[in-house]
């Protein structure tokens, strides 16, 4: 009998009946952090319908069940997205967020449309001609809370117990102001407020999870006029809030009143590069005292420039004026990072000549890419951390501050840092570069 080859010929047959098919998919570029994250923006992109998922993993999907795949690409993500998409039919891919918007030839190759700003209506938005197109917004959708795992958010902050529920919500997108290294104005260059009916609906679909902790996402909350309208709308979950803000706004006691009155309990500041005078900074000490009156906690935020702390005399001289800092200002809660140069920023002409691609990976707050020696970056990472938990565990900050061993996430995520920096210590403490 003649052998004939039939594959060409074979009818597939699916054993999953209920395969969702005709999907929209979206993902976000790093994948998220099972450790330490919040809802990611690309839930406000996402459409409704019931044929649209969130996935988690990035993992690989069948293009022929695929009608759309939205991505939100991160600096740090740049390559994994790239890896994904070669494996993806690009005439189905959509992609925004951070790096298209600042380098979307970047992505010309990969995607069939790239979307520059913010954006909520993606149907509106990719209809637009072109393959580089706006991010148009609408404000008439709140993000699709139901399709994300609410419980998966996790916050290193003071007070908060591991199993607690945090949540967090933006009433607004955007900054007006330019500051040299944030990359936040790139994205949306002026601050644009979401209705407040908008506000409500949202704060209204948070309520049913009954969150414990709400953080407001809005790059400077108190910069809209309406801001007290819209904390009421948040306090109203009964949750615990912190947001961002700047000092200059934070110098009238009515308002700081309210704040206290309406359930913020953290207000995360920047103190930046304690080697540089900020002008925003000036009143600094003046608002923390303000804050501290009406029991309001503060986080500082603090940046270490890699290149600055090169010897050993120059690690002490930032270092002992870090901690000077510290100390007289009392915060609740601090947060160091590298410095990040972002391409697109007024910083980026300044130190693009130390950075590659091969360093957006990094680009996390705490690798110092810009060194190339590996001890070298193994004890700046190290002494990072080394002079936040000298600040967590000394007198003044148990005795004037707030204890630190109460086994919040605070405590726990430091303690855990511990372990992990004894070990980098031992091995290179004294390894020349």
């Amino acid at each position: 009998m003649e052998h004939k080859n039939t594959w060409r010929e074979v009818d597939f047959t699916d054993i999953f009946p209920y395969r969702k098919c005709n999907l929209v998919v979206g993902m976000s570029f790093p994948r998220n952090d099972g450790n330490l994250g919040l809802e990611p923006s690309i839930l406000s992109v996402l459409p409704d319908g019931d044929n649209v998922i969130y996935c988690s993993d990035n993992h690989d999907f069948n293009d022929d069940d695929v009608q759309l795949y939205l991505c939100s690409v991160y600096i740090a993500g740049l390559e994994e997205f790239k890896s994904w998409a070669q494996r993806h039919d690009k005439n189905k891919i959509v992609v925004g967020g951070y790096h298209p918007t600042s380098f979307p030839e970047d992505f010309k190759n990969d995607a069939l449309k790239i979307v520059q700003g913010p954006c909520d209506n993606i149907y509106a938005t990719i209809n637009q001609i072109g393959q580089i197109v706006p991010g148009i917004c609408d404000y008439k959708r709140i993000p699709r809370y139901d399709l994300y795992d609410i419980k998966s958010n996790q916050q290193i902050i003071p007070d908060k117990k591991p199993k607690d529920l945090c949540t967090s919500i933006n009433t607004s997108v955007g900054c007006p102001y330019k500051c040299d290294f944030c990359c936040s104005p790139i994205m949306c260059p002026t601050l644009v407020s979401k209705p407040i009916n908008l506000v409500w609906d949202e704060v209204s679909a948070i309520k049913a999870y009954h969150p414990k902790w709400i953080f407001i996402r809005d790059e400077n909350f108190p910069l809209q006029k309406d801001w007290k309208e819209r904390l009421k709308a948040v306090y109203s979950t009964g949750a615990r809030i912190y947001l961002f803000a700047s000092a200059n706004l934070l110098l009238n006691e009515d308002d700081v009143r309210y704040m206290a009155d309406n359930g913020v309990y953290m207000v995360c500041l920047g103190l930046e590069d304690v080697t540089i005078s900020y002008a925003k900074n000036k009143k600094l000490e003046e608002a923390i005292k303000l804050l501290k009156r009406y029991g309001i906690y503060t986080y500082l935020s603090f940046i270490v420039n890699p290149l600055e702390v090169i010897g050993r005399a120059e690690g002490e001289n930032y270092y002992t004026k870090l901690v000077e800092a510290l100390y007289t200002l009392k915060p609740e809660m601090v947060c160091g990072n590298f410095l990040m140069p972002f391409p697109g920023t007024k910083m980026w002409d300044k130190y693009y000549a130390y950075v590659s691609k091969e360093d957006y990976k990094y680009y996390d707050s705490k690798t110092p890419f810009m060194i190339r020696n590996e001890v070298l970056r193994e004890k700046m990472k190290f002494y990072m951390f080394w002079y936040q938990w000298k600040y967590f565990t000394s007198d003044l900050y148990n005795r004037q501050v707030r204890k630190f061993e109460v086994s919040d996430t605070l405590h726990l995520r430091f303690t855990e840092l511990f372990e992990y920096f004894k070990t980098v210590y031992d091995r290179n403490w004294n390894r020349r570069c």
